[in-house]
């Protein structure tokens, strides 16, 4: 019986995972979506290669004039970060179904 329960447990998180994959996708190609918004979900969800996830970090660590400074060579990632932090974005996310 725990077999069972194990493949099931297994079963379960596979199919969370793909259904994850695939509103991560639905967002990124969906026009509703902001491409500072998109920035956040690919940051989110591990997405991206190490030089933009040491941007993050920067991003994440910035004070407010480093941020100004990040904001003129990666103003999306900027704006996107700004909407996650102060804003709404990571209760939007949710709502369309994403597990952050």
């Amino acid at each position: 019986m725990a077999t069972h329960n194990n493949n099931t447990r297994a079963e379960q998180s596979e199919t969370f995972k793909a259904e994850q994959h695939r509103l991560q996708g639905e967002i990124l190609a969906s026009p509703n979506w902001s491409l500072a918004e998109n920035a956040v979900v690919k940051w989110q969800f591990k997405l991206y290669g190490d030089f933009y996830t040491a941007l993050w970090q920067a991003i994440m660590r910035a004070d407010e004039g480093n941020l100004a400074r990040l904001a003129l060579g990666f103003p999306n990632e900027v704006e996107g970060y700004k909407a996650w932090a102060r804003g709404d974005l990571g209760r939007r996310m949710r709502a369309a179904g994403l597990e952050i």
